[in-house]
């Protein structure tokens, strides 16, 4: 994959396809894939090839803390090397919060990894569209237990809430939910593969102003962070960041956003695995790939062609409304 695009400097590990949730927006597949040691250390070595003097390594899923053990050994290896190497490292991971405990929390205050909770508000919405897999699990009190350990522990956190158009009128009160449970920094997403209309995409432009108006004062003062008005790129379905399947295979993020939807076509651009792919610093990916790679994995699928086109051209809206709020609020986008 050759071209002029952005090489980021991270890299996002799926260390297990395992959830314990069936998010009704979630279009990454699950399954029994678990990423083995082995593997893991294979792409720490790979993401510490990168030019660059700081690197962040990324844990995903499904639900990551499934197979901690492997994210904690991987993270321990990886901070070893690149101190050799002279390299700062840091680390993300995408979770749901339910098990966050005390050794979970230690582990990401001692390598000052940054963890996005998914929480979607009150507990009504919250359990419609973040359904239990396992049953006799309640899925926002588990969120939330994990959500407010972060916040007594002080580990650095923030929430991404995603609005659907069945719920969009209710942004502004989920929102609100979240503030008086303690939550001070939030990402306002929409579910992507939804198809937004006018009036949708009026009612979460409406609900939004409502926040921005309820909160300037705090927003301004950073007392409430919302990370769309400062680093939070659009359109979202145009994620161009490298991922490594549990079996050690190398994928653009764009391959997974309809993934539930089986493709009718290839991925016009096969990265390698792990094993075939040796410097980090040879592959260049971009929007641009990751707009083609979606529009020929699904050129069979006109649904899902209509999907992926009606959420660039809200996403590229959404960006440059929340870039003119961002100067409302003297923040300044990355």
């Amino acid at each position: 994959m050759s071209s002029r695009g952005n090489l980021k400097a991270n890299l996002q590990l799926f260390v297990t396809r395992r959830c314990q949730l069936r998010c009704v927006y979630c279009p990454i597949l699950k399954g029994d894939g678990v990423m083995p040691l082995a593997t893991a250390l294979k792409g720490a070595d790979l993401l510490l090839g990168h030019g660059s003097p700081s690197l962040r390594l990324d844990f995903g899923g499904g639900e990551p803390l499934l197979n901690f053990d492997v994210v904690r050994e991987v993270s321990d290896y990886a901070l070893r090397r690149a101190a050799r190497l002279g390299k700062r490292l840091g680390f993300y991971m995408v979770t749901n919060a339910i098990l966050v405990d005390d050794e979970v929390l230690e582990w990401a205050r001692s390598r000052r990894a940054l963890l996005e909770f998914s929480m979607d508000g009150a507990p009504a919405d919250h359990n419609r569209f973040k359904a239990a897999y396992d049953r006799g699990l309640d899925p926002y009190a588990a969120t939330r237990a994990g959500v407010e350990r972060a916040r007594r522990a002080g580990v650095p956190h923030f929430v991404i809430m995603v609005a659907s158009p069945a719920n969009v009128n209710r942004l502004a009160e989920n929102f609100e939910h979240l503030l008086d449970i303690g939550v001070r920094s939030v990402d306002l997403s929409y579910a992507i593969g939804a198809s937004w209309s006018e009036e949708d995409e009026a009612a979460f432009l409406d609900q939004v102003e409502r926040v921005l108006a309820r909160h300037a004062r705090a927003l301004e003062s950073g007392e409430i962070r919302l990370g769309n008005a400062s680093q939070r790129v659009e359109p979202t379905v145009l994620n161009s960041e490298l991922m490594v399947d549990p079996d050690g295979s190398l994928h653009q993020m764009s391959e997974w956003m309809f993934e539930t939807t089986p493709a009718s076509a290839p991925a016009p651009f096969p990265v390698g695995t792990l094993d075939t792919v040796k410097d980090i610093n040879a592959l260049r990916w971009s929007r641009f790939h990751a707009y083609y790679t979606l529009l020929k994995m699904y050129e069979g699928n006109e649904k899902v062609r209509a999907a992926i086109l009606n959420n660039i051209s809200f996403g590229l809206r959404v960006g440059k409304f929340f870039r003119g709020a961002a100067g409302r609020l003297g923040k300044v986008p990355a």
